[in-house]
């Protein structure tokens, strides 16, 4: 893990939510280390989203011990989803993800007025 800050859509970490010796073991099951630079990809881009959408309601202070178990959850299941589908088959696109992703980070997320 590297010791640099991690800015994520305004909000800066002081690391990623999730390690990719975490992440591998509790949920892709990988026991190599032939994928991590790409896990660590899909780690960066998840919470880049999840922070993202969070806007102001995301916390610089968040740590893997300290972000709400459903902020947590919402990184990890992306990272996952963008793992298992690169996006080299369009058809294998589960939209699901996202109506997932809102529902459970909704009531974190400041309201907006359009």
């Amino acid at each position: 893990m590297s010791s640099t800050p991690y800015t994520f859509s305004g909000v800066t970490l002081a690391g990623p939510l999730w390690t990719v010796a975490d992440l591998k073991a509790l949920q892709l099951r990988i026991t190599d280390t032939a994928h991590d630079a790409d896990v660590a990809q899909k780690i960066d881009a998840a919470q880049d989203y999840v922070l993202g959408y969070l806007g102001p309601a995301g916390d610089p202070t968040w740590t893997p011990t300290t972000a709400p178990a459903r902020v947590r959850h919402a990184v990890a299941m992306l990272a996952t989803y963008l793992y298992e589908h690169r996006g080299d088959d369009p058809a294998n696109v589960d939209g699901n993800v996202w109506a997932v992703l809102r529902e459970l980070l909704g009531q974190r997320r400041d309201p907006a007025i359009g």
